[in-house]
């Protein structure tokens, strides 16, 4: 069958952050689309449904249409799944979805990805939002809820360029290639190279091998764009094919970020000849957007329009997320990485110069004691001026393996919080937050949230000791604060 045709397809695990998007986006196209998984809830379920989808739980080999072109299979997707199963047993043609994104949408576009450690997320929703404001309607997939967007990701075809999102993660069960290999690149941009992952990469080496690989998939004429305090970016400039742009405030890099400015109400930074302005914070997000705007040029946006489009541009869900409830300001963002936690307070301090800051984390504990969360933690926490402990969250080794140095322990990150001079609590969950909260805080704190998915019902339980429930959220009126 013609990739251009519109197939009937099945998505196994289509609640995933990458698969739900792509479903909906597909089903918006007129593609007929079905979905399952082991469970879907609000919001993704509403979001679904919304997009006109069909899904179905728990997995059952019924739930798969006789009539389906196409299954699509989710990375967390066992071999052992009913479902897969049945799909393997019945001959039906299966897929990962990046394969599928190759098959369909790549092959006759300019496709621009961006990838990375920290901050990839806003880059590309950025790197899209230049192009969609220039008038170049790119097709595009974003990890993330960007309100310049309408959806995650939209999937046309005939458009002439896609900007996607990669990751160095395994496609699904039986292809183990990361995500961003199979997106055809004529541009790559790469944010930064950290060890994030110890249960993927078991160190910087085995990490750096796959942005190579990455990297070698550009073509002469093609374009890499790197920050240039990254320790990775020597290394990938050396195996790049293609013109390098190295993006940074110092002297060496090809492109400099000049007069950083970075205000309470916004961002603005000199880039190409450029004035900018941003409304985020913090000199993360004043290099993601330089870095993106390094990367529209390659594709014929010029810097006086990718300032245009960022001067609009208005960030991504769950990322520096402020709501008021009553005399404080809430701050909600993913950061774990303690570099991303570092930008994270430091952008804070920014936006509230002089205001108490709380934290309140659950903190990753992946690797165990001698990984970067425990050891680099305590210089990144002690930007706050206040720090709550929630029980720590990890992804477990492979079966056999142990992590070097034992556990993570939180215990220890909490004496060497205090030993630095940074208030710090332990608490057992939700309800010795709350307590904490209603007993600790002054008029005025800014209380900054960095819970992981799986915690984000502490929300309300944060939103309810601040003095308001989590169905009378508004967002915040920069200039009551």
């Amino acid at each position: 069958m013609s990739n251009n045709t519109k197939q009937r397809l099945h998505f196994i695990g289509v609640c995933g952050k990458g698969m739900a998007p792509i479903a909906a986006a597909l089903a918006r196209e007129g593609w007929r689309v079905t979905g399952s998984d082991e469970g879907c809830y609000a919001p993704m379920s509403d979001y679904l449904v919304q997009a006109g989808l069909v899904i179905s739980t728990p997995y059952n080999e019924h739930n798969i249409p006789a009539d389906t072109d196409l299954v699509v299979v989710g990375k967390r997707v066992t071999e052992d799944n009913p479902e897969l199963q049945w799909v393997m047993r019945n001959g039906f043609d299966y897929c990962s979805f990046p394969q599928f994104l190759n098959r369909h949408f790549l092959m006759n576009s300019r496709n621009a990805v961006v990838a990375g450690a920290l901050g990839k997320t806003t880059t590309t929703a950025m790197l899209a939002w230049i192009l969609e404001h220039a008038g170049r309607s790119p097709n595009y997939f974003v990890g993330g809820l960007a309100d310049n967007l309408k959806s995650p990701a939209r999937l046309r075809s005939g458009a002439a360029i896609a900007v996607l999102e990669g990751d160095e993660y395994a496609s699904c069960f039986d292809d183990r290639q990361p995500k961003f290999m199979h997106y055809r690149p004529e541009g790559v941009l790469v944010t930064n190279v950290l060890e994030d992952h110890p249960d993927l990469y078991d160190g910087m080496e085995s990490l750096l091998e796959v942005f190579i690989d990455l990297v070698k998939l550009l073509p002469e004429s093609g374009c890499l764009v790197l920050s240039e305090d990254d320790e990775a970016t020597p290394r990938l400039r050396r195996e790049a094919g293609c013109r390098v742009i190295s993006v940074g405030s110092d002297e060496m890099a090809d492109e400099r970020i000049e007069d950083v400015k970075l205000e309470k109400e916004c961002s603005r930074f000199r880039f190409g000849g450029v004035e900018f302005k941003l409304g985020l914070f913090g000199r993360m997000n004043v290099k993601n957007a330089a870095m993106a705007a390094a990367l529209a040029d390659h594709f014929g946006v010029s810097y006086a329009e990718s300032a245009l489009a960022m001067a609009e541009f208005k960030g991504i869900a769950n990322r520096q997320e402020k709501t008021l409830v009553g005399s404080h300001v809430l701050v909600s963002d993913k950061a774990t990485h303690p570099s991303a936690l570092r930008g994270f307070l430091q952008s804070l301090r920014q936006q509230f110069p002089g205001r108490r800051v709380v934290l309140v984390i659950q903190p990753r504990a992946t690797g165990g004691q001698d990984w970067v969360y425990q050891k680099q933690l305590p210089g990144a926490l002690a930007g706050a001026d206040e720090v709550m402990l929630l029980p720590s969250y990890e992804h477990r080794p492979g079966a056999g393996r142990v992590w070097k140095g034992g556990n993570f322990s939180l215990e220890r990150l909490h004496q060497e919080l205090v030993a630095v001079g940074t208030a710090c609590v332990v608490l057992m969950g939700g309800a010795g937050l709350s307590e904490a909260l209603m007993a600790g805080l002054k008029p005025g704190d800014v209380v900054a949230l960095s819970l992981l998915e799986q915690s984000r019902h502490l929300l309300g339980v944060v939103e309810q000791a601040l003095g308001r429930s989590p169905d009378t959220r508004v967002a915040v009126d920069m200039t009551l604060i």
